[in-house]
């Protein structure tokens, strides 16, 4: 069995020379294999060896065992032992979550806090039968039908490729102890049910299930891993400062789509996105100009014009008055950017940037010049007449959550020009004229 661990281990790249390896200890019989595994190993490897174990806080009793074995076992091999605890039941109730998951959760906080190197779990072939059949039972994609990989960044797991038969096989030939979770023996989860009802019927019709499923799991996660790297070229050429196009994702391919819409999801710290939002989200790409939608942890998606971009759902603050520094740069409160105002000669008459204007410096002579928010009843001429501000600035599809931060240049209190929608011909300079060039950089209107 060392033989096969250690090709799983070179096959995957799951360790190499140097690397400072905790095995996540249980005491039960997978996890004491995995470290006498590696223990045989580690010259070879030429890793370094540590034990982590943690008390979940429930089992009373025998979960004391089970810690008080771990440190006994790891003291007897002189592996460095680290031991952690945690109250999986207060957090379930709090969060809501399963005890399962809870407990998983402070497990793995735990070993994240504690391990300086790699984390290896005693995962088997067996484990990766009854986690795909799972996934299948609940419904998944390629995700969920790749089972558990060899790999997830600081997680290893070198016994994937062993049975748990195997493993139950090396333990009685080489007569050494583990512990038994009582509630390993109860039909109450459905992975307990898998295991005891449903995966002895599916060997007796295919004894090495476990080998068959690991195969088709890897191809599986192999073309996941194809398809996501596509997915995330597809994204990146959708995406611009401003958000993601709309119209750009909906003519990509549906099934690309769907990944590059999980991407998105998952890059918000969803781990497992549930299709419903994947579905809401095909909606939102699909509506009209100005939508939105709510999301887990406090994100909203939001349709703005051609834009589908994520962040909170409140309306950006109004911009206070906030006088401007001639010539100077102006930080703008909130962190919604600076103005800088230079006097020159305008190179900008006639170009279509609206970040920056070229004002007559005659007419700004002797006037204070400011920036606020825009106000009940602002109107802006532009060469096509008076509007107010409020209709220009859905003409220039500006979302309705910023208008009241936009930059609005007023002297007098009269708008005079509008970052992002336009400035008035009176006040704009002419080609070559002596001018004062006000430009605005921030998050609210990009760089043309």
């Amino acid at each position: 069995m060392e033989e096969k661990v250690f090709r799983y281990i070179r096959e995957n790249a799951l360790l190499e020379a140097g690397d400072d390896v905790t095995v996540a200890l249980s005491g039960g019989a997978d996890s004491v294999a995995l470290l006498r595994v590696l223990r045989v190993l580690a010259p070879r490897l030429g890793i370094t060896l540590r034990a982590a174990h943690f008390h979940h806080g429930i089992r009373g009793a025998e979960a004391d065992r089970d810690a008080a074995f771990c440190r006994a076992l790891c003291v007897g091999w002189e592996i460095p032992f680290s031991l952690g605890r945690g109250d999986a039941p207060a957090r379930a109730k709090q969060s809501g979550e399963s005890l399962e998951e809870a407990a998983r959760i402070l497990r793995y906080e735990f070993l994240q806090q504690t391990a300086p190197g790699k984390i290896a779990t005693a995962h088997n072939a067996d484990d990766n039968a009854e986690t795909l059949l799972l996934h299948l039972i609940r419904g998944t994609g390629p995700r969920g039908l790749g089972g558990i990989p060899p790999r997830r960044d600081r997680i290893v797991r070198p016994l994937l490729s062993c049975t748990r038969a195997e493993i139950e096989a090396l333990l009685e030939r080489e007569g050494l102890p583990h512990v038994e979770d009582g509630s390993n023996a109860s039909d109450d989860c459905l992975r307990n049910r898998l295991r005891h009802r449903v995966l002895p019927l599916l060997r007796a019709e295919n004894p090495g299930l476990a080998r068959t499923l690991g195969r088709t799991a890897a191809l599986v996660r192999a073309e996941d891993e194809y398809l996501s790297r596509l997915a995330a070229a597809a994204a990146a050429a959708c995406k611009s400062e401003a958000g993601w196009s709309c119209g750009q994702l909906l003519a990509l391919d549906p099934v690309l789509r769907r990944r590059v819409l999980l991407g998105m999801l998952r890059e918000l710290g969803l781990e497992n996105p549930s299709s419903v939002y994947v579905e809401a989200l095909e909606e939102l790409l699909r509506g009209g100009p100005s939508a939105q939608l709510r999301l887990p942890g406090a994100v909203t998606a939001f349709r703005e014009y051609d834009r589908l971009r994520f962040g909170p759902a409140k309306a950006l603050p109004a911009l206070p008055r906030t006088p401007l520094a001639i010539p100077g740069r102006t930080v703008l409160p909130g962190g919604m950017g600076e103005i800088s105002c230079t006097v020159t000669k305008n190179s900008y008459f006639g170009k279509k940037n609206l970040t920056t204007f070229a004002l007559k410096c005659d007419m700004i002579s002797g006037r204070e010049i400011c920036v606020r928010g825009r106000a009940p009843g602002d109107r802006l001429t532009l060469p096509g007449g008076s509007r107010s501000l409020k209709a220009l600035m859905i003409d220039r599809k500006l979302p309705a959550r910023l208008r009241a931060a936009v930059p609005v240049l007023v002297a007098e209190d009269r708008p005079i020009a509008v970052f992002g929608v336009g400035a008035d011909p009176a006040w704009t300079a002419s080609p070559d004229e002596e001018a004062l060039t006000v430009r605005y950089h921030g998050p609210l209107i990009p760089d043309p």
